[in-house]
């Protein structure tokens, strides 16, 4: 009987400091964004009907996150009225992410710039308060294309 209660009363002083322990110097938790460097048009040069890549190149891998979200616009300034072609896509893993932009066939030849208009990255937290979505950020977002016929 005394070796029951000595083995719970150590039991006791052993485990009860766990549960009043201070947790606010616990690391933080919450994903991390990338952070992209430039977009990169593969090729430069496409003649209308044609594809070309586009890959968002990161700087900064942050954490924890999983898709990418984006819209970008492909306008040829040079023209009267301005042509434009919009899209958006997403990328569902920590890679850069690579999307096809088709150009139509009856795009006018040309000098376009494409712009990424909004990066949103939805991130994976380790706890109910962590942010499942952030706002990701590029430092070059626009690229040139020359269109050919």
């Amino acid at each position: 009987m005394k070796r029951n209660m000595l083995l719970w009363a150590t039991l006791l002083i052993v485990v009860a400091p766990l549960f009043f322990t201070n947790c606010s110097n616990d690391p933080e938790m919450d994903a991390v964004p990338p952070v992209f460097k430039e977009v990169v048009i593969n090729p430069t040069s496409v003649q209308a009907g044609k594809s070309v890549n586009a890959t968002l190149k990161i700087q900064s891998m942050g954490k924890s996150w999983y898709k990418v979200k984006y819209s970008w616009t492909l306008a040829n300034y040079a023209t009267d009225p301005v042509y434009t072609i919009k899209g958006e896509g997403s990328s569902l893993d920590m890679k850069e992410p690579t999307f096809t932009i088709p150009i139509p066939s009856e795009a006018p030849t040309g000098r376009y710039t494409l712009r990424i208009t909004q990066i949103t990255v939805e991130a994976a937290s380790l706890f109910a308060n962590g942010s499942p979505f952030g706002a990701s950020t590029i430092e070059s977002n626009s690229a040139n294309l020359t269109v050919t016929e």
